[in-house]
């Protein structure tokens, strides 16, 4: 199954889309990322985009068309933490370029 998860993050002072197995996309700003991944997810009837925050933390996630996962009521007090490293291994996974080499981000 094709996957249909957009991740939206900085990268080089503008704002990349990215699909896996697709080829990137840049905006000038957040919104503007933002709104160009609803409107082609609402045309494509269904999926889900990622917002990356600086330390490469999940600052916002939606899904249109998909079944919403629930979360637990409960948050552990590591919860963040777990967060920003899942957080940078998608981010790895998803600027890995077709030579299989990653593309590490300075910022920490």
């Amino acid at each position: 199954m094709a996957s249909k998860t957009f991740h939206i993050y900085r990268s080089n002072g503008s704002w990349t889309v990215k699909k896996e197995g697709k080829a990137a996309k840049t905006f000038p700003t957040q919104r503007e990322a933002v709104a160009a991944t609803r409107k082609r997810i609402k045309k494509d009837g269904a999926g889900q985009f990622v917002v990356y925050g600086p330390n490469s933390d999940i600052r916002k996630h939606e899904s249109y068309g998909m079944v919403k996962i629930l979360r637990s009521p409960k948050k552990s007090p590591i919860a963040k933490q777990i967060s920003r490293a899942v957080g940078q291994v998608l981010l790895a996974r998803i600027k890995a370029d077709s030579n299989g080499t990653i593309e590490h981000s300075t910022q920490k």
